[in-house]
Protein backbone atom coordinates (compact mmCIF):
# COMPACT_ATOMS: atom_id res chain seq x y z
CA UNK A 1 0.00 0.00 0.00
CA UNK A 2 1.35 3.24 -0.86
CA UNK A 3 1.11 5.32 2.24
CA UNK A 4 2.43 9.60 2.29
CA UNK A 5 4.42 10.99 4.70
CA UNK A 6 3.36 14.94 4.89
CA UNK A 7 6.44 17.51 4.83
CA UNK A 8 6.03 21.36 5.31
CA UNK A 9 9.32 22.00 3.32
CA UNK A 10 7.41 21.77 -0.10
CA UNK A 11 4.70 22.34 -1.77
CA UNK A 12 5.84 25.94 -2.43
CA UNK A 13 2.56 27.89 -3.73
CA UNK A 14 0.45 24.98 -3.21
CA UNK A 15 -1.92 27.36 -1.36
CA UNK A 16 -2.55 29.43 -4.78
CA UNK A 17 -2.72 26.60 -6.76
CA UNK A 18 -5.64 26.35 -9.19
CA UNK A 19 -7.46 22.96 -11.07
CA UNK A 20 -8.81 23.57 -14.72
CA UNK A 21 -10.36 21.39 -16.59
CA UNK A 22 -7.64 20.77 -20.14
CA UNK A 23 -10.42 18.60 -22.57
CA UNK A 24 -13.50 17.34 -23.40
CA UNK A 25 -15.53 14.97 -21.38
CA UNK A 26 -15.18 11.55 -22.21
CA UNK A 27 -17.88 8.91 -21.78
CA UNK A 28 -16.77 6.08 -20.09
CA UNK A 29 -19.42 3.98 -19.24
CA UNK A 30 -23.01 4.55 -21.51
CA UNK A 31 -25.56 3.57 -19.42
CA UNK A 32 -28.02 3.30 -22.60
CA UNK A 33 -26.13 0.39 -24.08
CA UNK A 34 -23.80 -0.94 -21.67
CA UNK A 35 -25.60 -1.43 -18.50
CA UNK A 36 -26.05 -5.16 -17.21
CA UNK A 37 -29.62 -4.66 -15.98
CA UNK A 38 -31.31 -0.97 -15.52
CA UNK A 39 -30.20 -0.95 -11.38
CA UNK A 40 -26.52 -1.02 -13.24
CA UNK A 41 -25.61 2.94 -12.41
CA UNK A 42 -22.75 5.13 -11.60
CA UNK A 43 -24.54 6.09 -8.13
CA UNK A 44 -21.41 7.33 -5.98
CA UNK A 45 -18.07 8.51 -6.71
CA UNK A 46 -16.23 5.59 -8.44
CA UNK A 47 -13.52 4.18 -6.74
CA UNK A 48 -10.36 2.12 -8.64
CA UNK A 49 -8.15 -0.23 -7.20
CA UNK A 50 -5.33 -2.44 -9.21
CA UNK A 51 -5.78 -6.41 -8.51
CA UNK A 52 -3.16 -9.37 -7.86
CA UNK A 53 -3.62 -10.27 -12.05
CA UNK A 54 -2.82 -6.31 -12.73
CA UNK A 55 -6.19 -5.61 -13.96
CA UNK A 56 -7.71 -2.13 -12.93
CA UNK A 57 -11.31 -2.31 -11.45
CA UNK A 58 -13.50 0.48 -11.22
CA UNK A 59 -16.37 0.16 -9.05
CA UNK A 60 -19.88 1.19 -10.29
CA UNK A 61 -21.53 1.36 -7.18
CA UNK A 62 -25.13 0.96 -6.41
CA UNK A 63 -27.16 -1.17 -4.25
CA UNK A 64 -26.82 -3.96 -6.44
CA UNK A 65 -22.75 -3.11 -7.17
CA UNK A 66 -20.68 -4.63 -10.36
CA UNK A 67 -17.72 -3.21 -12.00
CA UNK A 68 -15.55 -2.20 -15.15
CA UNK A 69 -12.17 -4.27 -15.57
CA UNK A 70 -9.92 -4.24 -17.77
CA UNK A 71 -5.83 -3.45 -18.64
CA UNK A 72 -5.04 -0.11 -17.75
CA UNK A 73 -8.05 2.75 -16.43
CA UNK A 74 -8.33 4.15 -20.09
CA UNK A 75 -9.36 0.31 -21.47
CA UNK A 76 -12.37 -0.84 -18.90
CA UNK A 77 -14.99 -3.08 -20.10
CA UNK A 78 -18.14 -3.57 -18.07
CA UNK A 79 -18.22 -6.89 -15.99
CA UNK A 80 -21.99 -7.81 -15.99
CA UNK A 81 -21.33 -9.77 -12.48
CA UNK A 82 -22.73 -8.45 -9.46
CA UNK A 83 -19.74 -7.66 -6.98
CA UNK A 84 -21.78 -7.63 -3.63
CA UNK A 85 -25.88 -7.44 -3.67
CA UNK A 86 -27.67 -5.40 -0.78
CA UNK A 87 -28.99 -7.66 2.22
CA UNK A 88 -32.58 -5.86 2.55
CA UNK A 89 -32.68 -6.62 5.96
CA UNK A 90 -35.93 -4.92 7.45
CA UNK A 91 -34.27 -4.61 10.89
CA UNK A 92 -33.11 -0.90 11.75
CA UNK A 93 -30.66 -1.88 14.22
CA UNK A 94 -28.89 -4.77 11.79
CA UNK A 95 -27.63 -1.98 9.96
CA UNK A 96 -27.83 -4.55 6.79
CA UNK A 97 -30.20 -2.83 4.26
CA UNK A 98 -29.25 -1.64 0.97
CA UNK A 99 -25.28 -1.41 0.63
CA UNK A 100 -23.36 0.64 -1.67
CA UNK A 101 -19.29 0.25 -2.17
CA UNK A 102 -18.15 3.37 -0.97
CA UNK A 103 -14.20 3.00 -0.96
CA UNK A 104 -11.69 0.39 -1.10
CA UNK A 105 -8.31 -0.29 0.33
CA UNK A 106 -6.10 -3.55 -0.40
CA UNK A 107 -2.13 -4.08 0.14
CA UNK A 108 -2.02 -6.69 -1.78
CA UNK A 109 -4.77 -6.57 -4.63
CA UNK A 110 -6.12 -9.66 -3.30
CA UNK A 111 -7.80 -8.76 0.13
CA UNK A 112 -9.63 -5.79 -0.35
CA UNK A 113 -11.78 -3.98 2.51
CA UNK A 114 -14.61 -1.82 1.58
CA UNK A 115 -16.47 1.03 3.62
CA UNK A 116 -20.07 0.57 2.52
CA UNK A 117 -22.67 3.31 2.79
CA UNK A 118 -25.41 1.66 4.07
CA UNK A 119 -28.99 2.75 3.64
CA UNK A 120 -32.38 2.04 5.74
CA UNK A 121 -35.43 3.64 4.40
CA UNK A 122 -38.16 1.87 5.98
CA UNK A 123 -39.97 1.38 2.95
CA UNK A 124 -41.66 -1.10 4.29
CA UNK A 125 -45.87 -1.32 5.51
CA UNK A 126 -46.37 0.03 9.24
CA UNK A 127 -42.82 1.31 8.98
CA UNK A 128 -42.58 4.39 6.93
CA UNK A 129 -45.29 5.80 4.33
CA UNK A 130 -42.79 6.61 1.15
CA UNK A 131 -44.38 8.58 -0.94
CA UNK A 132 -42.60 10.88 -4.08
CA UNK A 133 -39.69 13.16 -3.51
CA UNK A 134 -36.76 12.20 -0.90
CA UNK A 135 -37.19 9.52 0.73
CA UNK A 136 -38.83 10.69 3.93
CA UNK A 137 -37.52 7.97 5.71
CA UNK A 138 -33.82 7.76 5.46
CA UNK A 139 -31.56 6.16 8.01
CA UNK A 140 -27.60 5.89 6.91
CA UNK A 141 -24.34 4.07 8.17
CA UNK A 142 -21.24 2.96 7.05
CA UNK A 143 -20.61 -0.64 7.42
CA UNK A 144 -17.30 -2.52 5.89
CA UNK A 145 -16.96 -5.37 3.61
CA UNK A 146 -14.52 -7.57 2.49
CA UNK A 147 -13.17 -9.59 -0.41
CA UNK A 148 -10.76 -12.49 -0.27
CA UNK A 149 -10.89 -13.27 -4.29
CA UNK A 150 -9.83 -9.85 -6.03
CA UNK A 151 -12.83 -7.86 -5.92
CA UNK A 152 -14.86 -10.41 -7.28
CA UNK A 153 -17.10 -10.44 -4.07
CA UNK A 154 -17.70 -8.70 -1.55
CA UNK A 155 -18.93 -10.00 2.28
CA UNK A 156 -20.00 -7.81 5.29
CA UNK A 157 -17.59 -8.83 7.90
CA UNK A 158 -19.04 -9.81 11.32
CA UNK A 159 -19.81 -7.08 13.32
CA UNK A 160 -19.57 -4.79 10.73
CA UNK A 161 -20.49 -1.64 11.86
CA UNK A 162 -17.98 1.46 11.32
CA UNK A 163 -19.55 4.27 11.98
CA UNK A 164 -23.82 5.00 12.66
CA UNK A 165 -25.71 8.27 14.28
CA UNK A 166 -26.32 8.62 17.95
CA UNK A 167 -29.60 8.42 17.24
CA UNK A 168 -32.16 4.87 16.94
CA UNK A 169 -33.97 5.33 13.80
CA UNK A 170 -37.25 7.09 13.40
CA UNK A 171 -40.13 7.08 10.84
CA UNK A 172 -40.28 10.34 8.54
CA UNK A 173 -37.38 11.68 9.54
CA UNK A 174 -34.99 13.96 7.18
CA UNK A 175 -31.92 11.66 6.29
CA UNK A 176 -29.76 10.51 9.29
CA UNK A 177 -26.62 8.94 9.85
CA UNK A 178 -23.34 9.10 8.54
CA UNK A 179 -23.11 8.94 4.90
CA UNK A 180 -20.94 8.20 1.48
CA UNK A 181 -16.71 7.43 2.54
CA UNK A 182 -14.17 9.18 0.77
CA UNK A 183 -11.63 7.23 -0.65
CA UNK A 184 -8.86 5.84 1.89
CA UNK A 185 -5.46 7.61 2.54
CA UNK A 186 -2.09 6.86 4.00
CA UNK A 187 -0.56 9.56 5.68
CA UNK A 188 2.70 7.50 7.20
CA UNK A 189 1.55 7.25 10.62
CA UNK A 190 0.45 4.08 10.50
CA UNK A 191 -3.07 5.11 10.51
CA UNK A 192 -5.27 5.22 7.55
CA UNK A 193 -7.87 8.08 6.81
CA UNK A 194 -11.28 8.82 5.31
CA UNK A 195 -13.70 11.23 5.52
CA UNK A 196 -17.75 10.49 6.41
CA UNK A 197 -20.66 13.27 6.30
CA UNK A 198 -21.96 13.29 9.15
CA UNK A 199 -26.35 14.71 9.42
CA UNK A 200 -27.51 14.49 13.24
CA UNK A 201 -30.55 15.49 13.63
CA UNK A 202 -31.46 18.75 14.68
CA UNK A 203 -27.90 19.11 14.60
CA UNK A 204 -24.23 19.62 13.47
CA UNK A 205 -23.68 18.34 9.89
CA UNK A 206 -20.54 18.51 8.27
CA UNK A 207 -17.17 15.89 6.91
CA UNK A 208 -15.70 14.27 9.78
CA UNK A 209 -12.41 12.53 9.29
CA UNK A 210 -11.92 9.12 10.69
CA UNK A 211 -8.75 6.70 10.81
CA UNK A 212 -7.83 3.38 11.37
CA UNK A 213 -4.69 1.31 11.98
CA UNK A 214 -6.19 -1.53 10.38
CA UNK A 215 -8.98 -1.12 7.72
CA UNK A 216 -9.70 -4.73 7.64
CA UNK A 217 -11.56 -4.32 11.08
CA UNK A 218 -14.44 -2.28 11.99
CA UNK A 219 -14.37 -1.95 15.65
CA UNK A 220 -11.13 -0.04 14.82
CA UNK A 221 -11.93 3.30 13.23
CA UNK A 222 -12.30 6.06 15.53
CA UNK A 223 -13.63 9.79 14.92
CA UNK A 224 -11.88 13.26 15.76
CA UNK A 225 -13.21 14.97 18.30
CA UNK A 226 -12.11 17.93 17.45
CA UNK A 227 -8.60 17.67 19.73
CA UNK A 228 -8.18 14.04 19.15
CA UNK A 229 -9.47 10.73 17.48
CA UNK A 230 -11.15 9.53 20.34
CA UNK A 231 -14.80 8.63 19.22
CA UNK A 232 -15.67 5.61 18.71
CA UNK A 233 -19.11 5.01 17.10
CA UNK A 234 -21.36 3.33 19.04
CA UNK A 235 -24.39 1.33 17.99
CA UNK A 236 -27.28 3.25 19.26
CA UNK A 237 -29.48 0.27 19.59
CA UNK A 238 -26.83 -1.29 22.35
CA UNK A 239 -26.55 1.93 24.72
CA UNK A 240 -28.79 4.73 25.50
CA UNK A 241 -29.73 6.60 22.27
CA UNK A 242 -28.54 10.39 22.36
CA UNK A 243 -25.67 9.35 24.74
CA UNK A 244 -22.74 8.45 22.64
CA UNK A 245 -20.15 11.18 21.61
CA UNK A 246 -20.55 12.32 17.99
CA UNK A 247 -18.04 13.23 15.57
CA UNK A 248 -17.09 16.89 15.54
CA UNK A 249 -16.54 18.21 11.67
CA UNK A 250 -13.69 19.23 10.38
CA UNK A 251 -13.63 22.42 8.74
CA UNK A 252 -16.86 23.39 8.33
CA UNK A 253 -16.46 26.50 6.79
CA UNK A 254 -14.21 25.83 4.77
CA UNK A 255 -15.15 22.81 2.76
CA UNK A 256 -19.06 21.95 4.35
CA UNK A 257 -19.53 18.66 3.38
CA UNK A 258 -17.33 18.39 0.56
CA UNK A 259 -15.95 14.59 0.63
CA UNK A 260 -16.61 13.11 -2.48
CA UNK A 261 -12.93 12.43 -3.32
CA UNK A 262 -9.64 12.57 -1.68
CA UNK A 263 -6.79 12.00 -2.69
CA UNK A 264 -2.58 12.98 -1.96
CA UNK A 265 -1.42 15.04 -4.48
CA UNK A 266 2.18 15.10 -5.47
CA UNK A 267 2.51 17.91 -7.41
CA UNK A 268 1.22 19.99 -4.51
CA UNK A 269 2.33 18.26 -1.50
CA UNK A 270 -0.84 18.95 0.15
CA UNK A 271 -4.28 16.33 0.39
CA UNK A 272 -6.16 16.92 -2.00
CA UNK A 273 -10.65 17.17 -1.28
CA UNK A 274 -12.57 17.52 -4.24
CA UNK A 275 -16.49 17.53 -3.77
CA UNK A 276 -19.82 19.67 -4.76
CA UNK A 277 -20.17 23.05 -3.18
CA UNK A 278 -21.18 26.23 -3.43
CA UNK A 279 -20.02 30.14 -2.79
CA UNK A 280 -21.04 33.99 -3.68
CA UNK A 281 -19.82 34.93 -7.02
CA UNK A 282 -18.93 38.55 -7.60
CA UNK A 283 -23.12 39.02 -8.10
CA UNK A 284 -23.56 37.54 -4.57
CA UNK A 285 -25.51 34.82 -6.30
CA UNK A 286 -24.12 31.60 -5.41
CA UNK A 287 -22.32 29.19 -7.84
CA UNK A 288 -22.58 25.83 -8.05
CA UNK A 289 -20.67 23.34 -9.16
CA UNK A 290 -17.08 21.13 -8.51
CA UNK A 291 -14.59 22.80 -5.98
CA UNK A 292 -11.47 22.03 -3.97
CA UNK A 293 -9.71 22.31 -1.18
CA UNK A 294 -5.81 21.98 0.18
CA UNK A 295 -4.60 20.47 3.50
CA UNK A 296 -1.44 19.48 5.17
CA UNK A 297 -2.91 17.63 7.77
CA UNK A 298 -6.78 16.44 6.74
CA UNK A 299 -7.99 18.54 9.78
CA UNK A 300 -6.94 21.99 8.37
CA UNK A 301 -8.33 23.12 5.00
CA UNK A 302 -7.68 25.83 3.08
CA UNK A 303 -11.64 27.57 2.01
CA UNK A 304 -12.74 25.91 -1.22
CA UNK A 305 -11.84 26.86 -4.53
CA UNK A 306 -14.16 26.86 -7.83
CA UNK A 307 -12.67 24.02 -10.25
CA UNK A 308 -15.85 24.01 -12.75
CA UNK A 309 -19.14 25.36 -12.45
CA UNK A 310 -21.76 22.53 -12.90
CA UNK A 311 -25.25 21.98 -12.85
CA UNK A 312 -26.52 19.61 -10.15
CA UNK A 313 -29.72 17.74 -8.93
CA UNK A 314 -31.44 20.37 -6.82
CA UNK A 315 -30.50 23.56 -9.30
CA UNK A 316 -31.29 22.34 -12.51
CA UNK A 317 -34.08 23.46 -14.64
CA UNK A 318 -35.94 22.50 -17.29
CA UNK A 319 -34.55 23.03 -20.55
CA UNK A 320 -31.20 23.51 -18.80
CA UNK A 321 -27.87 21.35 -18.73
CA UNK A 322 -27.67 18.19 -17.44
CA UNK A 323 -26.72 17.81 -14.25
CA UNK A 324 -23.72 15.80 -12.54
CA UNK A 325 -23.14 14.51 -8.91
CA UNK A 326 -20.28 12.49 -7.71
CA UNK A 327 -17.21 14.08 -8.43
CA UNK A 328 -13.74 11.75 -7.83
CA UNK A 329 -10.48 12.44 -8.72
CA UNK A 330 -8.41 9.65 -10.56
CA UNK A 331 -4.63 9.70 -11.98
CA UNK A 332 -3.90 6.52 -13.88
CA UNK A 333 -0.34 7.20 -13.18
CA UNK A 334 -0.52 6.92 -9.92
CA UNK A 335 1.99 4.51 -7.81
CA UNK A 336 -1.01 3.94 -5.23
CA UNK A 337 -2.67 0.26 -5.84
CA UNK A 338 -6.13 2.19 -4.94
CA UNK A 339 -4.90 5.60 -7.07
CA UNK A 340 -5.33 6.83 -3.51
CA UNK A 341 -2.61 9.69 -4.89
CA UNK A 342 -2.90 12.36 -7.80
CA UNK A 343 -0.15 14.57 -9.74
CA UNK A 344 -0.46 17.15 -12.05
CA UNK A 345 -3.14 15.66 -14.53
CA UNK A 346 -5.33 13.57 -13.24
CA UNK A 347 -8.84 12.91 -14.82
CA UNK A 348 -12.34 14.07 -13.42
CA UNK A 349 -15.06 11.49 -13.37
CA UNK A 350 -18.46 12.40 -12.82
CA UNK A 351 -21.75 11.05 -12.92
CA UNK A 352 -23.87 12.97 -15.48
CA UNK A 353 -27.94 12.57 -15.68
CA UNK A 354 -29.51 12.55 -18.56
CA UNK A 355 -33.03 13.61 -17.73
CA UNK A 356 -36.05 12.43 -19.68
CA UNK A 357 -38.70 14.96 -19.92
CA UNK A 358 -37.21 16.86 -17.24
CA UNK A 359 -37.74 14.41 -15.14
CA UNK A 360 -34.54 12.28 -13.16
CA UNK A 361 -34.51 8.45 -14.78
CA UNK A 362 -31.83 5.70 -14.28
CA UNK A 363 -30.17 6.95 -17.22
CA UNK A 364 -27.11 7.91 -15.74
CA UNK A 365 -23.54 7.64 -17.90
CA UNK A 366 -20.03 8.28 -16.03
CA UNK A 367 -18.22 10.51 -17.82
CA UNK A 368 -14.44 11.94 -17.34
CA UNK A 369 -12.77 15.40 -18.35
CA UNK A 370 -8.38 15.42 -17.93
CA UNK A 371 -7.51 18.70 -15.53
CA UNK A 372 -4.43 20.46 -15.11
CA UNK A 373 -3.37 21.45 -11.54
CA UNK A 374 -0.91 24.28 -11.40
CA UNK A 375 0.48 26.00 -8.30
Amino acid sequence: MFVIRATSDRGAGAEGAAIAVAGRAATVFDWSSQACAPENIPDLPVRAFRDHRGRVQLILAHDVNRRMVGPTLDHVRVDCAVTMRSTRNPDPAAFDDAEWIGSVFTRDGRRVAALVHEEYHGARPGICDRTGGTPPCWYNAVTLARSDDGGRSFEPRPGQLVAASTYRYRPRAAPTGIFTPSNIVGKGDGYYYALVVSRAPGGATGSCLIRSPDPFVPSSWRAWDGEAFRIRFANPYRVTPGAALACTPVARSEIVEMHESLTYNTYLDRYLLVGLASLPGPSGKLVTGVYFSLSRDLIHWTSRRLMMKATVTHTFRCGGADPIAYPSLIDPRSHSRTFATTGRRPYLYLTRFNYEHCRQSLDRDLVRLPVEISK
